[in-house]
């Protein structure tokens, strides 16, 4: 089996939380997608819970997978305060087994391309069939791989963010250093961490890259079939102009 990029698990789980507290546009999609009257909902990568906290809260009978062990520790700490159940359950969504079909199966915010190739996409679609019933629905939210953004050579590091560090108490700007591998189709990502103009910390991680011809392939030669692909979490139609693919797809009987 092939790799994941865990490097990106070198966050602290809470930095993790702090650089993200942005990341709420997507949160009605998914309570309004998922519906609490459904029954059941997996989410893979669940990372802390960002996801999880919103739909347990609201009364969604939720479960999530997530490989690294410090962030299923992190994400059931912050749960334990609205539910007894550990919701996040250590696993590799590449090859997992819960005994149980789920009603609803979702990837969001780009998790998918933490596999860095298609064989392990491959492994991870055929797990998630194992966990579908004839109803069951897979929902997977990536972004567009605009060539005009992979192929744009910088030489400066580029500001992505701003937070408050709440381990060190640090106002930190996460300025960005990309480049693209098109051979593979992998993006090498390096972060820096600065507070007053001096760097304090930095990682690097990769996400693979796949554009909508290729997850179209990969679904359909996988034994699925799509019944939607939105361009944004307003349900619009993708098209040329989108940023995201959002694929709404039940397996194929």
């Amino acid at each position: 089996m092939g790799r994941i990029s865990t490097n990106y698990y070198s966050i602290h789980p809470q930095t993790y939380d702090d650089q993200f507290w942005w990341k709420k546009d997507d949160i009605e999609f998914w309570q309004y997608i998922l519906n609490p009257t459904t029954n059941s909902i997996l989410e893979l990568a669940a990372g802390t819970g960002r996801l999880a906290y919103p739909l347990i809260i609201e009364g969604y009978d939720y479960t999530g997978l997530e490989i690294s062990e410090n962030y299923c520790k992190h994400a059931n700490s912050k749960l334990s305060h609205i539910t007894t159940k550990e919701s996040v359950i250590q696993g590799d969504m590449r090859s997992f087994n819960f005994r149980k079909k789920y009603d609803k199966i979702v990837i969001p915010f780009n998790s998918l391309l933490h596999l860095l190739n298609e064989k392990d996409f491959f492994s991870t679609l055929d797990s998630i069939k194992k966990h579908m019933h004839n109803n069951s629905e897979l929902y997977i939210d990536i972004f567009v791989p605009h060539s005009y953004y992979l192929n744009h050579k910088t030489k400066e590091p580029q500001k992505r963010v701003e937070f408050m560090n709440s381990l060190n108490q640090k106002e930190t700007i996460i300025k960005e250093i990309l480049t693209y591998d098109s051979t593979n189709e992998i993006m090498h990502v390096t972060w820096l961490y600065e507070s007053e103009k001096k760097t304090y910390n930095k990682f690097f991680f990769k996400m693979k890259v796949y554009y909508p011809d290729t997850m179209n392939r990969i679904l359909i030669d996988n034994g699925f079939k799509i019944l939607n692909l939105w361009g944004d979490y307003n349900q619009s139609n993708f098209d040329a102009n989108s940023n995201l693919q959002i694929y709404k797809c039940k397996k194929i009987l």
